[in-house]
């Protein structure tokens, strides 16, 4: 039986037969795997301890006919360590929903595992005031999600009108039916769309060409339509981002 050693974070985990899990990672040797560990729902287990959420750890992994099984686990880095702060860790919580839900098992992703480990450094210090830690988790997770749309191929590109071609200029609509940006009078009969705010306009072209930085003011109907964005490619509402949106 061949083995494998790579380091990678816990998307999720759920039960598998008695006293096993299976655990979805994100690794950097492999990219998004699936894994029994076999015992970990049991109080005495040696590998559940290192498989932690908002944490980074190395995994040696035997290959199976029909599913990996873990081998071995060691905790290399945790990020965001119990007690959690509780918005913190819902939003940490989305990162690695979204992460997973958008990803297939076996495709390698390094891109990502590089933004996720970035991500969660920045999520570790991300400020407790509740005045100053809002307007700062706003920004983490909008620049978030449009990097990873970026490294797995769904970026937010408005460089064209889906109907005319021609370069895009305000009013702007987005259909969710062909998830494409038309000129207003362009808008294809029958489609559902809706129209991008000026402002969210400006700060989605530059996060797509030259880039934003964190002292660039958020337009608040950002973060909306790249939850929503997010979650038409995923095909259904994920549970993390709706919690935030009442949070954020």
């Amino acid at each position: 039986m061949s083995t494998y050693v790579t380091t990678g974070f816990v998307l999720s985990t759920r039960p598998w037969r008695e006293g096993d899990r299976l655990y979805t990672l994100l690794t950097e040797a492999n990219g998004k795997v699936e894994v029994i560990a076999a015992g970990s729902k049991k109080i005495n287990s040696k590998l559940a301890p290192h498989l932690l959420p908002f944490a980074e750890v190395e995994v040696m992994v035997a290959r199976g006919k029909r599913l990996d099984r873990l081998a071995s686990a060691s905790l290399r880095q945790a990020y965001l360590k119990p007690p959690y702060h509780l918005s913190t860790a819902v939003l940490g919580s989305a990162l690695l929903e979204v992460a997973d839900t958008l990803t297939r098992v076996g495709e390698r992703e390094p891109r990502l595992t590089l933004l996720l480990r970035q991500s969660l450094v920045e999520l570790a210090e991300l400020p407790s005031a509740e005045s100053e830690w809002r307007p700062a988790a706003r920004w983490l997770l909008a620049h978030y999600l449009v990097e990873l749309l970026k490294s797995i191929g769904l970026a937010v590109t408005l460089t064209h009108c889906e109907d005319c071609r021609g370069a895009l200029a305000e009013p702007v609509h987005f259909s969710w039916t062909s998830h494409g940006f038309y000129h207003q009078n362009h808008v294809p009969t029958g489609e559902a769309t809706v129209p991008l705010a000026p402002s969210a306009f400006a700060w989605l072209t530059r996060a797509a060409t030259m880039g934003v930085v964190r002292a660039e003011p958020l337009p608040a109907s950002v973060l909306g339509f790249l939850t929503d964005y997010v979650q038409g490619h995923a095909g259904r509402e994920l549970y993390t981002l709706k919690v935030l949106r009442s949070i954020l």
